[in-house]
């Protein structure tokens, strides 16, 4: 005990007289306990922030829950001897249910409906069954409150016994009032409207009228149908009665009668923590099996375990940055609280000597040096844990609002014990080294001051290179793994493996352990090659620093490891961030874009395009058609991919894209190498991908017709009896729009000519309510059969003609096949042919052609004008090469709808906007092509373009005009997009970017106050050990500017290798670690793919404070150098 008074006396004397030191000690002890406090109270902060957000933006139905039992109403005389079903299912949802959720709910209720009655008695009563009103006898818990309805006429319903022939008493809700025209105190028949009793009415009275203070409140959550309302063909008009009346006068009246009992939970959004997350999924998993195995007859209905499993695993997933970057703050504190220790150490190096000397053994001085730092811990514990609660509050009025969502921030038990951690590791690292130099005697001490060692302890025997080799493994392992994310067998649930957070710190100290070996070795060859013409202090302060590199190699160490950590940290925060925002215009793929059921015709001849000239300034459209398409490499492959068919002429001026989703290619250039050949005047670039006009489908879509054609005419002669042949046309109007018409039904063999107008017909060939737009262009000529085409035949054709008003005009006289093709299936090719006949005319030296076909084939029999079919240019992901087996260049066919296409590949993109390619492989074609396959190619006509792209500088009212715009032609707009809401929607989420932005406050604040607390410690001690050499160099003959050189050369070689090797460090172990990073919802990797983004703002602070610190010290070392009394020093030195 006398001891540890002597070693507590000796503590407190020393803070007092060495105070600098001991400043620093504390403030590196400070900081370990403050930071590991503050990272776990932000982090349940940022998790409390998280729930309240999703809880608060969730729908009812999410968040909200019900029971549900289906029974029949007991006689009440049977129910008295008994416990009723009724009584028995209400008393096990109460103790299974209710008590169990009632900390976490809000409001609760239990609603007991009859099955239906219709209403009778009146006149108004008597219309056909299907429109008859109706109604179901009701109860409801809390209706009858005044802060839940409000009663307008007459009073509550009451009780009705078993025996009264009283009229019912009831009150209705005033919407169901006025849908009936009902009025107080009117008296009507109702009956049951199925079962067996259907011909016993009773009498209800309406006793009140009332309605709902709040029909939006949560409370009646999932109830619509269970109020007055009109579905369209009848009224619905609920009659609310009283508990008593339903189990007594309803159940006597109708014995057996069908009912349910519904126990409704409104969710309090505030009444649970993050912390009770786990035990109310525990809860809810309890619940369901135990309603469905002690209930009869039940129902749950519940959404909010999907809510917090979806939130728990986004809290996982924001958690691996957030612990990542703890585990290497806490690395580097360590190694800086060992780097503090060992120059306080060896500043005392000669106290410690002249105590082993006084006979003091070395656990004597550890435990010296133990108390001394227990003195500092506990002050440092009660101040820093002190501080966790106010920096995190701070942090996260930053980065998210924590006064709307009503978050106390508290000092858990956890915080506390953490950051007693932190002070606990910084005194034992203190101690630890006091116990390796307490080695060392006065004989040692003198022997290191005269020649110090050259290389520590690790590089002495070579172990730097055993860890290196253990470090690379788990690297190694981290890589192979491809995630820090584990699922446990038989668990859902996704965790973190800590042990593998533990590989970017282990690559720190690789590094750490790279720049010890090698920065003495790279010092004494840059002083052996400067020696011969560098000057004086240059040379003499490289000497200094290889005859004794621990020390500031040591420096060099810390300052990487603290900019590494900065420039990981900088830009995987900025990462997460623009990742957020890339996703979110991924999945958007321009400024705007409207999904809608799709039209024949292009969206953008109903007056979108007048609307870039109108209020919407900046507006640019682009169309697109959506669907799934299948490789046929061998039929029709159950190989499925996303097919887009997109503008190309306008996407590259309205998408967003990155230049990494394809890796030589813009999407101008992309777009370029799909679209159909240049129109004159147009040129291509320079640097784009030129594909020759022979490769790419286009040319004319067909023949267009005379001006003012009303009808189409042909010479048609089946080649064998009884075919039951019709012929038909597809033509597109100037709109657009693509329509079929029937021309006529040829009958048996013989030439005929067929007439038909130009109608637009549906698939089932009755007219359409559509006027075409003139002029109109002859796509291709069909021929079917209403029966169908199972057998090989051969129609023999001749003079296509238009009627106009001046006449017959011939369109096509079929005297040659030169412009004419098969419209050929590509999904089972060579089934048709088309050839010319001399043998079946219609004579005066006249040939027809002749159309065959094959059965076997499932797309459009016909015939088209036109050159021969090329391949449609097709930009695919790399997926799509390796299902067809295929590469650049070759063609592959691929079924779209209702039709196959032979497609050439031009050009391969590893994403493009919209389509994920780790869900389905993608292929995206020119709009234009797309359409003119599928108005050739397909049975029916082409669906056109389901989606609108646009840019614009106001998103929203672009979106308001395009949508009014298109439901004015007609269209059904299914949903739209909005880049920036989406990216708000993602970048204000507390799980997003809270955890870095929060984090990387702290983070920096603490590393730049350590950094610079190490290298003011280290400029004390190494001038207060120099003070002699100075004396000496000064008495040789060197200047104060030579001295001055040297001291400031030192210092800022150590800033700048430190800092520059931790930028390259930084920059190398973030893009490694990028991949592991790259996990959303679920556990999947993230679409588009992360993109390393450093803020190099948030890094100039740092290494403006770094500068700043290294700027104060040289100051402070040139006013030391000034103040050196050379007789005093060296009278010192003398003496010692």
């Amino acid at each position: 005990m006398s001891f540890l008074q002597l070693a507590y006396t000796m503590a407190r004397r020393r803070i007092a007289t060495a105070w600098r030191l001991e400043l620093v000690l504390f403030l590196g002890i400070l900081l370990s306990v403050a930071l590991l406090s503050s990272s776990v109270v932000f982090s349940d902060l940022l998790a409390e922030a998280a729930l309240r957000r999703a809880l608060r933006e969730a729908a009812a139905e999410d968040v909200n829950f019900w029971v549900r039992t289906f029974q029949n109403l007991e006689e009440p005389s049977i129910a008295e001897r008994r416990a009723s079903l009724y009584q028995a299912g209400n008393a096990f949802v109460q103790d299974r249910v209710t008590d169990t959720f009632e900390p976490y709910l809000e409001n609760h209720a239990r609603l007991l409906e009859t099955s239906t009655f219709f209403f009778a008695g009146d006149p108004r009563f008597n219309v056909h069954r299907d429109a008859r009103p109706r109604g179901r006898i009701q109860f409801m818990t809390g209706l009858f409150e005044e802060d839940r309805s409000r009663l307008l006429e007459g009073r509550w319903p009451s009780d009705s016994p078993a025996t009264s022939t009283e009229p019912l008493e009831v009150a209705i809700e005033k919407v169901g009032a006025d849908l009936v025209a009902f009025e107080l105190g009117e008296k009507f028949l109702i009956q049951p409207a199925s079962g067996d009793q259907e011909d016993k009415p009773s009498t209800v009275e309406i006793v009140g009228i009332f309605e709902r203070n709040d029909p939006a409140d949560d409370f009646w959550y999932g109830r619509e149908h269970n109020f007055s309302n009109h579905n369209g063909e009848w009224p619905t008009v609920p009659l609310f009665t009283t508990e008593a009346t339903i189990l007594q006068r309803v159940a006597a009246d109708y014995p057996g009668l069908y009912s349910n009992v519904t126990w409704m939970y409104d969710l309090n959004r505030q009444g649970f923590g993050f912390e009770e997350v786990e035990d109310i999924q525990g809860h809810i998993r309890l619940m369901r099996r135990e309603v469905a195995a002690g209930l009869d007859n039940s129902t749950v209905s519940i959404k909010l375990d999907r809510l917090l499993d979806n939130y728990s695993e986004q809290l996982v997933l924001s958690r691996i940055p957030l612990f990542l970057m703890v585990f290497l703050v806490v690395g580097i504190l360590a190694y800086y609280l060992a780097l503090v220790s060992a120059l306080t150490i060896r500043s005392r190096s000669a106290e410690i000597a002249l105590l082993k000397s006084r006979g003091a053994t070395t656990p004597q001085v550890a435990l010296m040096v133990f108390v001394e730092g227990v003195l500092l811990a506990i002050p440092a514990v009660a101040v820093g844990t002190l501080l966790a609660a106010p920096v995190a509050g701070i942090l996260g009025g930053l980065f998210f609002d924590v006064q709307r969502d009503g978050i106390l921030i508290a000092l858990s038990e956890r915080a506390f014990l953490l950051g007693a951690a932190g002070a606990l590791l910084s005194v034992t690292v203190l101690t630890l080294s006091t116990l390796v130099a307490a080695r060392q005697g006065i004989v040692e001490f003198r022997q290191t001051g005269a020649r110090p060692a050259r290389a520590p302890f690790l590089h002495r025997y070579y172990l730097d290179f055993l860890l290196l080799a253990l470090i690379g493994l788990v690297w190694w392992q981290i890589q192979s793994r491809e995630t820090f994310l584990l699922r446990p067998v038989g668990q859902g649930n996704l965790e973190i493996d800590f042990t593998l957070l533990l590989g970017p710190v282990l690559g720190l100290l690789a590094l750490g352990l790279l720049v010890l070996r090698f920065f003495p070795l790279a010092v004494e060859l840059l002083a052996r090659i400067i020696e011969p013409v560098g000057p004086v202090w240059l040379v003499q302060g490289l000497r200094r620093v290889g005859r004794d590199p621990v020390a500031p190699g040591s420096l060099v160490v810390l300052l990487m490891l603290a900019t590494a950590l900065g420039v990981i940290g900088s830009a995987f925060g900025s990462t997460l961030e623009q990742s957020q925002e890339d996703r979110a215009r991924y999945m958007v793929g321009a400024d705007v874009r409207i999904e809608h059921n799709g039209s024949r015709r292009p969206v953008t001849s109903l007056g979108l395009d007048e609307l870039a000239t109108g209020d919407v300034a900046g507006l640019q459209l682009a169309e697109a058609s959506r669907m799934n398409g299948n490789l046929l490499t061998q039929g029709f492959s159950s190989e499925r991919f996303s097919l887009l068919a997109v503008d190309s002429r306008e996407l590259s001026r309205v998408a967003w894209f990155r230049p990494d989703f394809s890796e030589s290619h813009s999407l101008p250039s992309l777009m370029r190498s799909i679209s159909p050949p240049v129109r004159s005047g147009e040129e291509r670039q320079l640097g784009e991908i030129q594909i020759h006009e022979s490769l790419l489908s286009g040319g004319s879509p067909g023949i267009e017709l005379p001006p003012g054609a009303t009808g189409l005419g042909l010479w048609a002669n089946p080649g064998q009896p009884g075919a039951r042949l019709a012929v038909g046309a597809r033509l597109r109007d100037a709109d657009g729009y693509t329509f079929d018409t029937i021309i006529g039904e040829p009958g048996e063999p013989g030439w005929q000519r067929i007439i038909g107008d130009l109608v637009p017909r549906n698939s089932r060939g009755r007219p359409i309510d559509y006027q075409p737009e003139p002029p109109l262009t002859l796509i291709n000529l069909q021929v079917f059969s209403r029966f169908g085409l199972n057998d090989p035949g051969v129609l023999f054709l001749d003079e296509l003609s238009a009627t106009t008003p001046q006449g017959e005009l011939v369109v096509s006289d079929f005297q040659s096949t030169a412009e004419w093709q098969v419209v050929e299936d590509f999904a089972h090719p060579g089934l048709y042919a088309l050839e010319s006949s001399q043998a079946v005319s219609r004579g005066g030296g006249r040939q027809s052609v002749a159309f065959s076909w094959a059965p076997g084939g499932t797309g459009l029999r016909g015939l088209r004008p036109g050159q021969p079919t090329a391949p449609a240019a097709a930009i695919v992901s790399p997926r799509i090469l390796d299902m067809a087996d295929i590469e650049v260049g070759e063609v592959v066919n691929v079924s779209a709808s209702s039709f196959a296409l032979p497609v050439r590949v031009v050009a391969v993109a590893e994403y493009f906007p919209t389509l994920d390619p780790r869900e389905q492989p993608f292929m995206v074609l020119d709009l234009e092509t797309f359409r003119l396959f599928a108005d050739r190619q397909g049975r029916r006509p082409g669906s056109g373009p389901n989606e609108v792209w646009a840019s614009a500088q106001d998103e929203e009212a672009a979106l308001q005009a395009l949508t009014a715009a298109l439901q004015e032609g007609g269209l059904n707009v299914e949903e739209g997009f909005k880049a920036e809401e989406e990216v708000r929607l993602r970048v204000e989420q507390p799980l997003a970017n809270a955890s870095w932005g929060g984090l990387l406050a702290l983070m920096f604040f603490a590393l730049v106050l350590a950094s610079a607390s190490g290298v003011v410690l280290f400029s004390y001690v190494d001038t207060g050990e120099r003070r002699t050499e100075f004396a000496l160099l000064r008495t040789l003959g060197s200047s104060s500017g030579q001295l001055n050189g040297m001291v400031w050369f030192n210092l800022l070689l150590m800033v700048v290798c430190g800092v520059a090797l931790g930028t390259w460090a930084g920059q190398q172990i973030g893009a490694t670690l990028l991949p592991v990073l790259e996990v959303s919802e679920g556990g999947v990797r993230v679409t588009p793919p992360m993109t390393l983004e450093a803020n190099w703002v948030t890094l100039a602070v740092a290494y403006l404070a770094l500068a700043a610190v290294a700027v104060a010290n040289v100051i402070w070392l040139a006013w030391f150098t000034a103040r050196l009394n050379v007789q005093q020093v060296l009278r010192a030195g003398e003496a010692a």
